[in-house]
């Protein structure tokens, strides 16, 4: 696809109704970080870069009561669409990672969840320092599939058949290493929390077809294809019908340097 911003395009619905949300000692952990980093006005705004259908950015109108501003930033239609149709008392703006319309030190916390492998990393990195006030929390969030199960096992080699390009450990980088060389970032921490989804087959069906990986398979060899492939991994992992899904979700958090300078 040629415009990766829509790489979500006709999928959103899938996404809304099957992806997962987090676990809730990782999405408290988060609050405690941002509400240890403000100042005396509290939390005023609250970024969510590549909202998606706004899963984590409702999570955060949750995490944070009615107070702050939410704003979601999403470029694909199809998601921010999706997302504004949930509700939630919560804003979206369509812009990219890179290049965000919102003010210098502005942001007390600016999040990416289960989107980080689509963005510019070092150029997002820098718009996250400029957005985040003088003590804010850069936060990284992802639930990922566990693979050392075998049923994960299965799961990807069927990716790596089929989806052109697609290697299982595309979101394999040193995050702690990458915000720790952020300048004007520090005190760079990793959380993880390993849990299982427990679905029905067609709640496994959906979930997968969600996926932008399964959807460049799906044009590279089928849909039927693709989707007889998928019930035959959950006949040979699950014949009782309950698939149970694992999870490592990983929260990487840095804190903007409360000595920073302005201007950067």
């Amino acid at each position: 696809m040629s415009d990766r911003t829509q790489a979500f395009a006709g999928l959103a619905e899938n996404y809304r109704a099957h992806r997962p949300g987090y676990p809730d000692e990782i999405l408290t952990t988060l609050r405690d970080h941002v509400l240890d980093g403000v100042g005396p006005d509290g939390v005023r705004l609250l970024v969510d870069v590549g909202s998606g259908t706004g899963i984590s950015t409702r999570a955060l109108r949750s995490l944070f009561g009615t107070g702050p501003r939410v704003i979601g930033v999403e470029p694909g239609d199809d998601m921010r669409a999706a997302a504004a149709a949930e509700g939630g008392e919560v804003e979206y703006l369509n812009a990219r990672a890179e290049e965000i319309p919102l003010p210098d030190a502005s942001a007390s916390l600016v999040l990416t969840a289960q989107a980080l492998h689509w963005f510019d990393r070092p150029a997002f990195y820098a718009e996250a320092a400029r957005l985040l006030e003088r003590g804010g929390s850069l936060a990284a969030l992802a639930n990922d599939r566990d693979l050392d199960s075998p049923f994960i096992d299965d799961h990807e080699s069927l990716l790596e058949r089929h989806s052109p390009g697609y290697d299982r450990h595309y979101r394999s980088y040193d995050l702690v290493g990458e915000f720790s060389a952020v300048p004007g970032l520090t005190s760079v921490v990793e959380h993880t929390r390993s849990w299982v989804r427990e679905l029905t087959p067609e709640g496994y069906l959906g979930m997968a077809m969600s996926s932008s990986r399964v959807a460049a398979a799906v044009r590279a060899v089928g849909e039927e294809r693709v989707r007889s492939e998928l019930e035959a991994i959950v006949e040979r992992n699950f014949p009782d019908g309950r698939v149970l899904m694992p999870y490592v979700t990983r929260l990487v958090l840095a804190r903007r340097d409360r000595g920073a300078t302005d201007g950067r």
